[in-house]
């Protein structure tokens, strides 16, 4: 069999080989280019059509081309914040004065997954054919073609994963790999269909062709991928003369290149047109293969195949400190050996930190321990990073963020980052230093010190601060120590210690006259700490549409509050107010997506506080020191009373239609209710209202479309209170905070 590329198309590949082995015909030796070489790589080393359907209908399949990783492998101990950035300069320095600044992506698919998996799929075939194609279970070639020299290569022998690896690596879309010192890329490119390589290496009796691809046309001025196509692609002969064998070819014009989701569609095409012409197979092909004793051959064939037990490890492109540092992720002695799983284990724990961009391993075989010996080839990120971004908005939400930070990996691995926000209602400065240490139980340590202020107006104005100065505003400086430690696969436990200033200045009145009044303030020196278990595998900074997050957090804090007035009228005794406190409080948020369908998700939430603090010297003053609850963008950049309380439990459901892999359409619907409600009396005092007397609700929806350097969302909200508060915007960004000191 001839397998030609094709993307999602060569699906069709399957079909066929169903019907050839269901109708008892030999399929001796299998050349394939791209998807050919896929699929054909497959049936070479054992695997059945029903188990290549098994495997490409797969939710591990599909993590292959979409670089995602699974849940329970993503390592969130080592994760920052989220910032808010467009692009991430990296800055490699060389003697001191070379820079190299890297912007752009190196292949639209992010190889993260494929790198790995190769060895789960690949290594124990090679390791069992010893490196030559022809000891595989059915005889294999495949074709990669080497852009540099303007010739294909012709895949023989080496590791089978390399060769599939290379023969599909579209260019722009995957990452190339090294063969033999130089770049291959999709074999497609000089061979799609290789007949001439089946007849060379094989001399075949007689050759079924099958063609799901066809020669680069006049491309279109709007798709991308036909311009690229055409610029890399050189004209294939697919046709295969009637002396040499059987040529199916088939023609598609609606299914892209990752159109994998369609494999019942496709393998059954494929499937139907051979038992169509299958009278015809059987008059040229006269020799049969019982179909149970292919099976049994396989089962006999796979059972052989070396159980992959990893040994040794050998690391290339890491220094000796940096060598030590990534070796205690997978064994702690170089006596102990490990499974494949816990290969994948520490494989994503590296990856999760920054320091660390890519890693390419290699299985080989050691007949003399019966284990693998461990191949990493490391590449260490540029030292310097340079972040920028935001979000601009056309309510009052506009935000410049900047971000530079340095890394540097030896015996252990540290970052030191600078970040600053500027907008009209949020301002921020922070320096964090971070240090990960690879010990038996890995631990993390942080230190922040930020500065942020939130300035609260009464009207929304684009771009505008006019002279009105915001009617209550936030201050907030302070320090901070977190320890953190794994906890589960994506989750961690975290411990922190912190000096906090609080500074709220505001108005007691609702009528203001900003050119004669002046506000009050009321200042917090705090010290305290907290102990939290947090994780998140959400797939998006903002907007997600699968994963959770959740974090129970619990917090003890003791301070003094003094109050100044902003007028000369209150008593000498308040203009001197001064009052300790002391509070613990508990919290808990969970945040969770289903997918119900391959167009609807829904999501849930859940959040709660518990707080033991007592008021503040007026209400105002008690409001702005109380619990938010702030679910939605819009939300958190909002001051609404009726959204503030130390004490209350709160849901909310979010439905989601995906209109395709950009666009969805999103819902969000909270509820929240006070345990007790903070309420005002005649002398501007708080006291607590009568439990659960209070139910407060908002709603959004939005249109958000997620590209890779942000998310654009057009969105129409509605607040219970005040009344018939409605809004209505569009945002481009991300609208995301740095660590607050009261979590």
């Amino acid at each position: 069999m001839v397998l030609s590329g094709g993307g999602a198309k060569g699906l069709t590949h399957i079909g066929i080989i169903r019907a050839l082995e269901e109708n008892n015909i030999p399929i001796d030796y299998v050349t394939g280019t791209s998807m050919g070489a896929i699929i054909g790589s497959l049936y070479a080393m054992g695997y059945s059509p029903d188990e290549m359907e098994t495997l490409i209908g797969s939710e591990e399949f599909k993590r292959w081309y979409s670089g995602q990783v699974e849940e329970g492998y993503v390592y969130y101990f080592k994760k920052n914040l989220p910032t808010p950035e467009f692009f991430n300069i990296k800055l490699a320095i060389k003697d001191s004065i070379y820079l190299k600044p890297q912007i752009l992506p190196t292949s639209v698919v992010n190889p993260i997954q494929m790198n790995l998996v190769f060895i789960d799929l690949f290594a124990r075939a090679t390791a069992a054919c010893e490196n030559d194609f022809d000891k595989l279970f059915v005889p294999f070639r495949c074709v990669a073609s080497d852009v540099y020299n303007k010739k294909q290569i012709v895949m023989r022998d080496g590791d089978l994963g390399d060769a599939v690896r290379a023969s599909m690596s579209f260019p722009f879309v995957f990452r190339p790999i090294k063969i033999d010192g130089v770049l291959a890329y999709d074999g497609g490119i000089y061979n799609n269909f290789p007949t001439d390589v089946m007849r060379e290496d094989f001399k075949p009796d007689l050759i079924i062709g099958s063609v799901v691809a066809k020669n680069p046309t006049i491309p279109d001025e709007k798709d991308i991928m036909s311009q690229i196509e055409n610029m890399v692609m050189q004209r294939t002969d697919y046709t295969l003369p009637d002396s040499a064998g059987i040529l199916m070819t088939f023609k598609y014009e609606d299914v892209n290149l990752l159109d994998f989701q369609r494999l019942k569609e496709l393998e059954s095409i494929g499937y139907n047109r051979t038992i169509s012409i299958m009278d015809s197979i059987k008059n040229r092909i006269h020799r049969r293969v019982n179909y149970e004793n292919v099976r049994l051959r396989r089962l006999v064939y796979k059972s052989n195949l070396p159980e992959l037990r990893f040994k040794n490890i050998y690391i290339e492109g890491a220094s000796p400190q940096q060598e030590s540092y990534i070796k205690k992720e997978f064994h702690q002695s170089d006596d102990n050996g490990f499974t494949y799983e816990e290969l994948k284990r520490a494989y994503f724990r590296l990856l999760s930190d920054n320091i660390i961009s890519e890693i390419i391993p290699h299985a080989r075989y050691n007949p003399d321990n019966e284990s693998y010996d461990l191949f990493l080839k490391v590449k260490i990120d540029s030292e310097f990073a340079l972040r920028v971004g935001g979000s601009i908005s056309t309510t009052s939400s506009n935000q410049i963020y900047f971000g530079i930070s340095y890394q540097d990996l030896n015996y252990y691995s540290k970052e030191i980052s600078f970040d600053t926000q500027v907008g009209k209602i949020y301002n921020n400065l922070q320096l964090m230093a971070k240090i990960d240490l690879p010990t038996t139980l890995p631990t993390s340590y942080r230190f922040i010190a930020s500065m942020s202020t939130f300035d609260y107006f009464k009207k929304d104005k684009l771009f505008s601060r006019d002279d009105v100065p915001a009617f209550n505003s936030k201050e907030e400086r302070f320090v901070k120590l977190k320890m953190a430690l794994p906890f589960l696969s994506s989750k961690k436990a975290e411990f922190s210690v912190g000096l906090a200033r609080f500074e709220d200045r505001y108005y007691q009145s609702s009528v203001i006259n900003f050119d004669d009044d002046k506000n009050d303030k009321s200042t917090y020196s705090i010290f305290g700490g907290s102990i939290s278990f947090n994780g998140s595998t959400l797939n998006a900074r903002q907007y997600p549409t699968q994963g959770y997050q959740d974090a129970l957090v619990a917090q003890i804090y003791t301070g003094t509050e003094r109050f100044n007035p902003g007028t000369q009228t209150y008593s000498s005794s308040i203009d001197n107010y001064k009052k300790n406190h002391a509070w613990l409080q508990l919290s808990y948020l969970r945040e969770k997506y289903h997918r119900l369908s391959p167009k609807f998700t829904l999501g849930w939430y859940v959040n709660g506080l518990i707080s033991s603090k007592n008021f503040s010297q007026n209400y105002t003053a008690s409001v702005l020191q109380a619990g938010e609850f702030t679910p939605t963008a819009h939300s958190r950049l909002t001051y609404n009373e009726a959204f503030r309380a130390n004490q209350y439990v709160s849901s909310g459901i979010m439905p989601i239609v995906h209109l395709n892999d950009l666009f969805h359409l999103r819902g969000e619907f909270y509820g929240f209710m006070p345990i007790f409600p903070i309420r005002r009396n005649e002398y501007n005092k708080a006291y607590y209202g009568r439990s659960f007397s209070e139910f407060e609700y908002l709603g959004e929806i939005s249109l958000v479309c997620q590209l890779p350097f942000g998310a654009i969302s057009a969105y129409v909200n509605h607040y219970s209170s005040p009344s018939k508060e409605w809004n209505v915007g569009l945002t481009l960004g991300w609208q995301l905070f740095n660590y607050r000191f009261i979590e």
